[in-house]
């Protein structure tokens, strides 16, 4: 079978700032939360790793655009580094930071790569991360001063932005499970967090629209489809309420604006609440984004048999470690026996893509919706002769495109496809084992090699399409 795609669509690949462009002091950039988090905490990334040199893309960014222009991507997602513009979080520029990404995309736009911009990926000003991080309402203000600067700054090139990356799980990691900055586990503070990355997405939105330099604005959202383990009814409760926590609790305010109600309820229940003034409520309905992008990894099973709380993730790449997601009383994750997993224990689950494509449809019919990441991580080396034969991961691709096309048949509005990640990098908690790129990078070195789904994903591009 010929799957052809609309004229038009975006071939792509996706990075982000802390995981590739190393140069962490480089020309005034200031710390991260996650540089301090891996320099304090290093038993909890997979071999100590940091995001120190990463892929040294900050020096190296010509040669890997010449790259992406070999490789025929005709999009090129990357976010900017708050560090590196606001290095103490708060209204002291750093123009020689912004120079960076003037010249990046610059070039982009010159070899005919749209650029595609991500504000937040997650590298917090460490200055601002001791001052309460996200759980301080003063980082909105801060978040918009830094948005506002590099609309004005990039604005007339750059014609589609993403305020956040993935608010679900920087918030779930960050607060419920602990494996990423700050490294707590707190539910009050996780629910205040994502009020408040929330109601910066929309008040950045509504500074966008009212700069009126052109182009589109939208959110980065990982959304995990959750099916319940069992035909019964307990088990598709247990479903809906991890729906509601883990994926509506963020769609919801974005595309319908209010938060969804019984999710309301169970923090209510629970004395969960996050503190909100009628403003913020009223942001989520003033103004919305223009766009959603879609995050996809795995889908979820949940059971409502919980008996504990338990968080774990797999983060070594060794089958035998499994995750853990059960929270007592409500639901817990359980694999899919028929499943085929990664050896990070993530699903490989095509059909459930299609599931999310058709519900932003669903929400919103026509939205256009942007495939901002969706990709397999792998342990792997070049053979005796230097190749990278990742077959596995042309399989993985070619079938999530599959049920891409199949959706776009059905109506969804999809207009791009962004393979996370154009190199292999700093993976974060899972450090460098784990490799989602085009290009190979060696850790030594740093060279960068094509793999053989470098080349197929140039001819899928160069055709808009492929055979099966």
């Amino acid at each position: 079978m010929h799957y052809q795609f609309p004229t038009g669509f975006i071939w792509g690949s996706a990075t982000a700032a802390a995981q590739i462009e190393g140069a962490v002091a480089a020309h005034g950039r200031g710390p991260s939360v996650w540089d301090q988090f891996c320099a304090r905490y290093p038993e909890r990334i997979h071999g100590g790793a940091t995001p120190v040199i990463a892929c040294d893309h900050y020096h190296r960014w010509r040669a890997d655009l010449d790259w992406i222009r070999t490789l025929g991507h005709t999009g090129y997602r990357f976010s900017i580094a708050w560090p590196r513009l606001f290095p103490a979080g708060d209204d002291r520029f750093n123009p020689a930071g912004a120079a960076f990404y003037d010249r990046l995309i610059d070039a982009l736009l010159a070899a005919g790569i749209a650029p595609n911009v991500t504000l937040y990926h997650w590298d917090l000003p460490a200055a601002l991360g001791e001052h309460g991080g996200w759980e301080n309402p003063a980082t909105i203000a801060a978040y918009l001063t830094y948005a506002e600067r590099c609309f004005r700054l990039y604005g007339d090139r750059v014609k589609r932005w993403a305020t956040l990356n993935e608010p679900g799980w920087s918030t779930l990691n960050g607060y419920v499970t602990g494996l990423h900055p700050p490294g707590r586990r707190d539910y009050r503070a996780a629910i205040q967090v994502a009020h408040h990355l929330l109601v910066a997405h929309a008040r950045a939105v509504q500074v966008f629209h009212g700069l009126n330099t052109g182009g589109e604005i939208g959110l980065v959202l990982n959304m995990s489809t959750v099916y319940p383990a069992t035909d019964t009814a307990a088990d598709r409760t247990a479903a809906r309420l991890a729906d509601g926590i883990l994926n509506r609790w963020f769609i919801d305010p974005a595309l319908l604006g209010r938060y969804p109600q019984d999710v309301l309820n169970l923090y209510r229940i629970q004395g969960l609440l996050p503190q909100c003034s009628a403003d913020d409520l009223l942001a989520f309905q003033e103004d919305t984004l223009d766009f959603i992008g879609v995050n996809y990894y795995y889908p979820h099973y949940a059971s409502a048999d919980a008996p504990t709380t338990a968080f774990a993730m797999n983060t070594s790449g060794e089958r035998a470690d499994q995750g853990a997601f059960s929270i007592a009383g409500l639901f817990r994750f359980v694999r899919n026996p028929q499943g085929r997993f990664t050896d990070w224990d993530w699903e490989i689950a095509p059909a459930a893509l299609y599931d999310l494509l058709m519900r932003a449809q669903h929400y919103r019919p026509g939205i256009p919706i942007d495939i901002t990441e969706n990709g397999i991580g792998l342990s792997e080396e070049p053979d005796a002769a230097g190749r990278i034969d990742d077959s596995a991961r042309i399989a993985f691709v070619r079938d999530h495109l599959k049920v891409v096309h199949r959706a776009i048949a059905d109506g969804a509005n999809v207009r791009g496809y962004y393979m996370w990640s154009l190199m292999d990098n700093f993976s974060w908690a899972n450090g460098y084992k784990k490799r989602y790129g085009f290009l190979h990078v060696d850790r030594d070195t740093l060279e960068r090699r094509p793999k053989a789904s470098a080349w197929w994903y140039k001819g899928v591009a160069r055709d808009n399409g492929f055979d099966d």
